[in-house]
């Protein structure tokens, strides 16, 4: 039986094809079942895209939209990425047991089937994601030099006089961690 890409999932029919011969009892309704060991699957994540913060209206919820993503594309971002989405507005059938659509008999609602990703490097969001050979260098000599630590914590809240203690915590809070290593072999 042929999936449908996306979120409308696999129809299996409601009987089978088998002419019963002479004598024959006929085929029962829904005799069909999944064999999951004879099944292929394919890697699928349902994400929910959000209009960006800032061009929201004052007072009003962001609005968002349901993504389903497969294959390549999965675990490819993380919560709070800002991104551009080309995909395929397509209909699913929800189910209608939420309390809000009591007596509703189909309710549809609308996704995107993603067919590509892009990372959008605004200078709102995170700042770019590439940096130059100078910047590089520029970050290796700061960080090679012998007052990386009391350099940090005097570029915090300059305009604010003493808390020493305060912004040592900051600085910490900010740069400070230490590497884990799950026993799974992940690294942290």
């Amino acid at each position: 039986v042929p999936c449908r890409p996306g979120l409308g999932g696999a129809i299996v029919p409601r009987s089978c094809d088998h002419v019963p011969q002479p004598g024959e009892e006929p085929c029962p309704l829904d005799p069909w079942m999944v064999v999951p060991d004879r099944s292929q699957y394919v890697d699928q994540q349902t994400l929910k895209l959000q209009e960006n913060p800032e061009d929201v209206p004052t007072g009003e919820l962001p609005r968002n939209m349901l993504l389903s993503v497969d294959r390549h594309l999965v675990h490819l971002i993380v919560p709070g990425t800002r991104l551009t989405v080309m995909g395929i507005y397509s209909i699913f059938q929800a189910s209608s047991s939420s309390n809000s659509h009591k007596g509703a008999v189909a309710i549809r609602q609308p996704y995107i089937r993603v067919v590509g990703l892009e990372d959008t490097n605004e200078a709102s969001s995170r700042g770019p994601a590439n940096f130059t050979p100078d910047e590089e260098e520029e970050f290796k000599k700061f960080a090679a030099s012998q007052d990386v630590y009391s350099n940090i914590c005097t570029k915090i809240a300059p305009s604010i006089f003493g808390h020493n203690d305060v912004k040592r915590a900051v600085a910490c809070l900010l740069f400070g961690g230490s590497r884990k290593s799950l026993p799974d072999g992940v690294k942290l």
